[in-house]
């Protein structure tokens, strides 16, 4: 019996390594695809941007879908008000009934802070992971990228933490999966120090939105975290040099 039961779990994990994988990408700016070089979020990154020169260095094997539904200044109120979640609902409809396993990302935190407590996005959160879940996709939240504003001692000046939290607590009372991408990209940019992590900036002062090797760092920083939630099932290529330099502490630009 116990050998049956392992060998249909073994045959269980292969059957999710192996089916075809989508992401539908949702949040703010610092999430949201770069038109243009130097303008953008992680998701040019972890995506793979022919536009913004992040294609080299894409974190996803070639042909694996990765739609991009995050809105510069949106909140999670925002984001619904104004339409753009029903364009992540229509891409995650159409890839489900493709029969592909569907992640779906959310990571808000940036504007929502801005306007409201944390407890507002986090009812909002709660909303969107149980529409996700309806569909037949999976959520996967993701805690803010921190902002790269500096205290004298060389320390984060963190104002996100709130927001954060609320973000790992949805995830534990809806019991999906959580990136905490803010308290790993504080931990890198403080190793690295203010100067490395300025350079990811996408203008000198804009401590919030990141430049094509700040994506590519953070995309892969992202998919460095995925690959860990979800270890040897998803279509995550590596880069190691990167991954290396990003777990030491080392800037890569």
């Amino acid at each position: 019996m116990r050998l049956s039961l392992l060998s249909s779990l073994i045959f269980a994990s292969a059957v999710i390594a192996q089916r075809p994988t989508s992401f539908v990408l949702v949040g703010d700016s610092t999430t949201a695809n770069g038109t243009s070089e130097n303008s953008g979020g992680w998701g040019n990154g972890f995506c793979g941007s022919s536009i913004t020169g992040n294609i080299a260095s894409r974190s996803l094997a070639a042909g694996t879908p990765c739609i991009n539904t995050a809105r510069n200044g949106a909140t999670t109120g925002t984001f619904v008000a104004n339409g753009f979640w029903a364009t992540s609902l229509a891409a995650i409809r159409s890839e489900v009934g493709k029969g592909r396993r569907t992640l779906v990302t959310i990571q808000f935190g940036h504007n929502d802070q801005k306007i409201a407590a944390p407890e507002s996005m986090g009812k909002n959160l709660t909303t969107m992971v149980q529409q996700v879940r309806s569909l037949g996709a999976e959520p996967v939240l993701i805690t803010s990228l921190t902002r790269r504003s500096f205290s004298s001692n060389g320390k984060v000046s963190d104002t996100l933490a709130p927001w954060a939290a609320q973000t790992k607590l949805i995830a534990q009372q809806q019991g999906t999966r959580v990136l905490d991408l803010h308290a790993a990209s504080i931990k890198y940019v403080e190793a690295i120090g203010p100067d490395a992590a300025h350079r990811l900036n996408k203008s000198p002062s804009d401590n919030t939105h990141i430049n094509t090797n700040g994506a590519t760092v953070f995309g892969r920083m992202v998919a460095d975290l995925m690959k860990t939630a979800f270890p040897g099932e998803l279509p995550i290529i590596p880069n190691d040099p990167l991954s290396n330099n990003i777990a030491r502490g080392i800037p890569s630009f």
